[in-house]
């Protein structure tokens, strides 16, 4: 091969070869997950921070989450997480104390059925699994998005079930959350949106409450990494039990997340 043949070559394809690899799992929303899956191959680490403020008393607690992504199949994702929490709040005789737990690990898989660019709609089916000392938790997702032009629509049905063990006795909660998310692409890499959270739980066998958020999403993704952020204050509830328009004793005035992710 002549050197004129190579070089022309080496301009045709090197870009190619030198380019980022796509991952195709860029997150818009913290709440509200997207069928988007990684390729093949693909690994991320994602770190979550879930700062919840405010109930009747002083009350500020940081959820942290670490997660390592793997792409089984351009279908199959899954992850493996470790969950822990700090909680500075105040007891009901106006002691302010701190705490930090360990939150257990959890085991998650996505499988992604229809591409919300290429057909109808987006659909994928998620399911999570949480362990740690005292409770176990599955938590299921029917996860259906649409990408219109520069407008990114997300809705998600998720089903859990809980079992906080006591010396005792196990108590089991069933939780129904309906989340629905919007995002417009303003340019490459950036979005903005809102979120809204309906979150509705059920104690042996009576509906407890249903709790409403709605709050701003921003996110914005280059080609090593990515991040998003949502924060959400809670609206008047849809049902709750007792004085105030809130529910303050399962949920916060305020809840907010922040996810930053990026590519191995």
């Amino acid at each position: 091969m002549s050197a004129r043949r190579v070089l022309l070559l080496a301009a045709t394809c090197g870009p190619c070869l030198l380019a980022p690899r796509a991952h195709g799992n860029e997150r818009h929303f913290t709440y509200t997950y997207e069928s988007a899956v990684l390729p093949t191959g693909a690994r991320e680490i994602e770190v979550w921070t879930t700062p919840r403020i405010g109930k009747e008393d002083y009350f500020v607690r940081f959820d942290e989450r670490m997660e390592f992504e793997v792409g089984l199949t351009d279908q199959l994702m899954t992850a493996f997480y470790l969950n822990w929490s700090a909680v500075t709040a105040d007891d009901p005789m106006g002691v302010r104390t701190s705490e930090t737990e360990f939150g257990g690990v959890s085991s998650e898989w996505k499988w992604k059925l229809m591409d919300p660019v290429a057909d109808a709609v987006g659909l994928a089916l998620y399911g999570e699994l949480l362990g740690a000392t005292d409770e176990f938790e599955a938590e299921g997702k029917l996860i259906i998005d649409k990408q219109v032009g520069d407008l990114l629509l997300a809705g998600n049905l998720v089903l859990a079930n809980e079992w906080e063990m006591e010396a005792d006795e196990t108590e089991t909660e069933q939780e129904v959350e309906l989340d629905l998310a919007a995002t417009w692409f303003l340019r490459p890499g950036l979005s903005a949106g809102l979120e809204l959270r309906n979150h509705n739980e059920v104690v042996e066998g009576e509906w407890e409450h249903s709790a409403l958020f709605l709050g701003p999403v921003i996110a914005y993704a280059t080609d090593g990494w990515w991040a998003a952020v949502t924060v959400l204050p809670q609206l008047p509830a849809l049902k709750k039990e007792g004085d105030g328009a809130r529910v303050l004793d399962e949920h916060e005035k305020l809840e907010a997340r922040i996810l930053f992710s990026f590519h191995l």
